[in-house]
């Protein structure tokens, strides 16, 4: 039984959406299955989150600073994405991609606004609840 459940947090950590066919297809109940997505979905992202900070503190510490016009170019469209779409419709649909790369725009782009790392938690909570919802039927195959 517990095994089955560290399985169902291991495959949520990377792709939260499909993790509850885990959980289904191994026998777990409804609320079993979205509580080990749901706590595996923000251990990934909290992970990954705190991971690349460590990761580009060390990148960025390290290397020399040159200034092209290629940089400067993919400076100007990141700062005009940020301010033609709101983080609220942008956060969103990050977990489409999968949680470590959602936590990785997140902290690159959005670690100055305090409110998108909640936001961040409760949009991989509702990715686990409606992956939950969308895979139910299979538990009664």
């Amino acid at each position: 039984m517990h095994w089955k459940i560290f399985s169902v947090v291991l495959a949520s950590i990377v792709k939260t959406f499909f993790a509850p066919t885990v959980g289904f297809a191994a026998g777990l109940s409804f609320g079993t299955t979205f509580a080990a997505t749901a706590i595996g979905a923000i251990l990934g992202f909290v992970f990954f989150y705190f991971l690349f900070d460590k990761i580009s503190n060390f990148y960025y510490k390290n290397r020399k600073k040159e200034i092209t016009a290629k940089k400067i170019k993919r400076a100007r469209k990141i700062v005009t994405m940020r301010h033609k779409y709101p983080v609220w419709l942008f956060v969103p649909l990050l977990p489409i991609m999968s949680i470590p790369v959602m936590a990785v725009v997140v902290r690159r782009f959005f670690h100055h606004n305090k409110p998108v790392f909640a936001l961040s938690i409760f949009t991989v909570i509702m990715f686990a609840l409606v992956g939950c919802l969308v895979f139910s039927p299979i538990q009664y195959l």
